[in-house]
């Protein structure tokens, strides 16, 4: 009888967490806009949502999934374990929010601006992030494989335990960024600018870096099977676990270079 009564307590538990406010709902359906709403666990997939204004909301385990947005702006909201899977958002405005444990996977959020946001646990599979600005925000843990992330912005943000596989990335800023132990493997990031981030113990392995810039970057015991550095620009960077005479690095430039115990003066003058 006590195991009965437990479990019951647990579904009704487990059922508030996720219990939307109705007149929460209504609100923002019909106008649009939602401060310091309760809609965990709402349902809006497939719907349309113009120019909707979140701030300060519980939004977690929302299902968003094939909806489409135009011109979102989110502030200080929750939305832990949501899914946006196919969902449509372009040139969204997303500004300390949390999305943890969420599904992004072939979300559209090209030339979006999103600010000190935390998306731990969360998958962008074949997320398409052209042109994106990530300033500030948390992706540690988080599955980011065979997504778009060309000429996007990622300053100041995490990717530690990262895997971002099979990535698109060149030609984007990640400046000031942490990705110790990420999975940059069978990535193009040409042309990437890596300057002032930790990369200790990420995976480069296979992945084109063609004329990318690693100034003051750290990239101590990386791994690099494969990958091509050509050009690629490590002035004032420390690599301690490479050889100078290593030949994947023979056409990189290096300059100020911290190897394998010796400064590397090589190319100072290109």
């Amino acid at each position: 009888m006590n195991l009965l009564i437990y479990v019951s307590i647990l579904i009704l538990l487990i059922n508030n967490c996720f219990a939307y406010d109705e007149e929460h709902l209504k609100t923002f359906l019909s106008e649009g806009r939602c401060n310091k709403c309760d809609l965990s666990g709402a349902n809006f997939s497939g719907q349309y949502l113009d120019r909707v204004i979140i701030t300060d909301s519980n939004m977690t385990g929302t299902n968003f999934d094939d909806a489409k947005f135009a011109a979102v702006i989110i502030k200080s909201s929750n939305f832990s374990n949501a899914s946006f899977n196919n969902t449509d958002m372009p040139s969204s405005s997303i500004e300390d929010s949390i999305f943890t444990n969420g599904i992004f996977n072939n979300v559209n959020l090209i030339s979006s601006a999103i600010v000190s946001s935390n998306f731990s646990n969360t998958s962008f599979n074949e997320a398409k992030l052209y042109g994106t600005t990530f300033t500030n925000s948390i992706f540690d843990k988080s599955v980011i494989t065979n997504a778009n992330f060309q000429k996007a912005i990622l300053t100041g943000s995490s990717f530690i335990n990262a895997n971002l596989s099979g990535t698109f990335l060149s030609l984007s800023l990640i400046n000031k960024s942490n990705l110790m132990s990420a999975d940059l493997s069978n990535s193009k990031m040409r042309g990437v600018n890596f300057s002032h981030s930790n990369l200790t113990g990420a995976n480069l392995s296979k992945s084109s870096l063609r004329r990318a810039i690693f100034f003051k970057a750290i990239l101590n015991n990386i791994k690099y099977k494969k990958a091509n550095f050509y050009k690629a620009n490590f002035t004032y960077a420390v690599l301690k676990n490479i050889d100078e005479g290593n030949t994947q690095f023979a056409t990189a430039i290096l300059c100020k270079t911290e190897m394998s115990n010796n400064m590397v003066d090589r190319d100072c003058s290109n």
